[in-house]
């Protein structure tokens, strides 16, 4: 700690009264801001001394009780706090990594709240992408300590010896590397990890879950959402030469709103109250979601999302023997472009389980704008979920074996560049031809049978070019920004 640093925090605890431990956490938080550590401690005390707020107004999306962190909270509560104009009876507020750990988190709600409370309906327009702080500023066994605590290691080593994570990060200086952040695995995974890569949070309270279900069982989307997904299942039905009835169909269905539900499936007894939750508590563990789930979430944050996942689920021994469908690029594409969110969220799935996939931190200012590449390391072009809806019209079981209409339903390449490039920020990279990336397994589907995009930028008079998302929101323009800079460049 430097001689600066040494005063900050000196100043900080001679205001406050606080533990040094957590002026410190406050103050690393601010980049030693002690103006801005000073309000966020005072807003740390308000959670203390008061019921938390509901997150969300009642309504579409619900109203959630902040259960867990209470209890959690009023069981720290020694010695009592007081307000400000009580300060001459006000004790220390007392650390501990999971009692300031609570707090933070609690304060974190707070901040959405706050800022989304204006929203109609907030969880549509989320305005974050959480960023790991800078680690490599610590000591090596400090930083090592984090990283073994925060990253899900064996997701990262896995998915990067696969050739599907962080490829782009040897051959484009612009695109950084991403880390998997660990997440629960309670069968909230996906919600979870949505949850972390915006806002830094798991979803304890189920919010996104019950908007998922919501949105699948009376949401204004539902019949479109259903056509897709029915599409889609019928074009992989017919690979392996599956025909359903319209009984199956029905269940099917069904059965993908009953995994959504937020009821749990089962339950465990924890040992002790050890990872921050709460003493002899029975944790739920909800039932596991599908690829259309991502879909459907994806028209609940009204923002694009990309999973970067392997193609094959492989034995022990590296031998592919089952196909994983999750991978690749989801698209809002039953709300207009101008009403949604440009910046992408990108999870990882590895071994049945999704994690936020986050950038650090970079002292190097020309690589703060992180871009996502949306082709594997072939330049192929990672696969477009759900992007066929063949309309209200369509007869099931007929339609879909006249060989004509199919063809009119099948997107060109073109095609789907057209609707990556309404719904998102993209760019086309150029990388040096030189540079090889890892090349994905041979039996990746993606790999066989995807979109060559490097033909495309062939024909644009680029060497060599892969096509990326800007992932920065901060950087990023939302749709309405978007029509105007077209709009403008109609008029030149």
């Amino acid at each position: 700690m430097t001689l600066d640093m040494d005063s900050v925090l000196s100043d900080f605890v001679r205001s406050t009264g606080a533990e040094p431990g957590l002026a410190r956490d406050l103050l690393e938080g601010k980049n030693w801001d002690l103006t801005a550590a000073l309000s966020d401690y005072e807003q740390l005390r308000q959670v203390h001394t008061a019921n938390l707020p509901q997150v969300f107004n009642e309504g579409k999306y619900y109203k959630q009780q902040e259960k867990e962190i209470t209890q959690h909270v009023n069981k720290i509560e020694k010695p009592n706090l007081q307000r400000q104009d009580d300060i001459a009876q006000e004790k220390r507020l007392s650390r501990g990594i999971s009692h300031a750990s609570s707090a933070i988190v609690s304060l974190a709600r707070l901040h959405v709240a706050n800022e989304c409370s204006s929203e109609p309906f907030p969880l549509e327009m989320p305005i974050y992408t959480f960023q790991l702080p800078d680690l490599s500023v610590y000591s090596e066994d400090f930083r090592s300590f984090i990283e073994r605590d925060l990253i899900e290691q064996s997701t990262m080593v896995a998915l990067e010896q696969a050739g599907r994570l962080n490829w782009w990060s040897t051959t484009c200086s612009s695109c950084k590397r991403l880390l998997p952040l660990a997440t629960t695995g309670d069968g909230n995974c996906l919600l979870h990890a949505a949850s972390l890569g915006m806002w830094g949070f798991h979803d304890r309270d189920l919010v996104l879950r019950k908007a998922l279900y919501t949105m699948m069982r009376s949401g204004a989307e539902r019949e479109a959402l259903k056509r897709r997904w029915r599409w889609q299942q019928t074009q992989q039905n017919k690979e392996s030469g599956l025909v359903y009835t319209e009984d199956e169909w029905e269940r099917e269905w069904n059965e993908l709103l009953k995994l959504a539900s937020s009821e749990p499936r089962t339950h465990f007894s924890k040992n002790g109250g050890s990872g921050g939750g709460v003493d002899n508590a029975e944790d739920p563990v909800y039932e596991s979601l599908e690829e259309f789930h991502v879909f459907v979430l994806a028209h609940i944050l009204r923002r694009p999302i990309v999973v970067v996942a392997d193609t094959m689920l492989r034995d022990s021994g590296g031998e592919a023997f089952a196909p994983i469908p999750f991978g690749g690029i989801y698209l809002p594409l039953e709300v207009p472009p101008n009403r949604c969110h440009c910046s992408p969220l990108v999870l990882a799935y590895d071994q049945a389980h999704f994690s936020a996939l986050v950038s650090m931190e970079q002292k190097d200012q020309q690589r703060e704008q992180a871009v996502i590449p949306l082709t594997d390391s072939e330049h192929k072009l990672l696969p477009l979920h759900f992007a066929v809806d063949p309309g209200k019209d369509w007869e099931w079981g007929k339609d879909d074996n006249d060989n004509i209409k199919l063809a009119s339903l099948i997107l060109s390449l073109e095609a789907k560049l057209n609707l990556l490039h309404s719904y998102m920020n993209v760019t086309w990279i150029r990388i040096p031809s030189e540079t090889r990336a890892p090349l994905a397994q041979p039996e990746s589907p993606t790999a066989s049978t995807g979109e060559d995009v490097q033909s495309l930028a062939d024909s644009m008079d680029s060497d060599r070019d892969s096509i990326c998302s800007n992932s920065n929101v901060n950087n990023g323009k939302n749709g309405k920004d978007k029509d105007k800079e077209k709009q403008r460049k109609k008029k030149k």
